[in-house]
């Protein structure tokens, strides 16, 4: 006698496979997630660390070749610019512009910081205020020389 079977198609239902694609995209979110918040974080390291390098070489260059040197802050154009003064420092080596990430923004009007020739003074002392991701930074310039503190 002749048994007859009945075959299943075997394969997976709609609701099966759009469950595992929406734990597949829920999954592949969070690095992605995770990933803007290092990049801000990187950043903003990046910048105080390029803040850092550019404040102590404007003062080397103040102290060891006799130049005076400026530091401009300009908010509005989201910039600081570092440059040794003088008609015959337009080209400088030292002469550099340092932009702000979008996670950083300064605080306050615009500002010049001098630094003397000879002894790398600042001629006169206002605070730096930043607002970041972490929330305020402040660079302080001690009174009577060039030292600075990033907290």
């Amino acid at each position: 006698m002749p048994v007859f079977t009945i075959k299943k198609d075997e394969g997976f239902t709609l609701l099966e496979v759009l469950l595992v694609l929406v734990i597949i995209s829920i999954i592949t979110t969070f690095p992605v997630m995770h990933f803007s918040q290092l990049k801000k974080e990187t950043e903003t390291q990046l910048f105080f660390e390029s803040l850092r390098s550019g404040i102590t070489l404007i003062q080397n260059e103040a102290v060891l070749n006799n130049q005076w040197t400026t530091m401009e802050v300009r908010p509005t154009n989201r910039l600081i610019r570092f440059r040794v003064t003088g008609k015959d420092n337009n080209h400088h080596p030292a002469n550099h512009i340092l932009d702000l990430p979008e996670s950083i923004s300064l605080i306050g009007t615009s500002k010049e910081y001098s630094f003397s020739s000879g002894s790398g003074n600042l001629g006169n002392i206002n605070k730096l205020k930043f607002n970041t991701i972490h929330g305020r930074v402040t660079v302080s310039f001690q009174m009577g020389s060039g030292r600075f503190v990033i907290e």
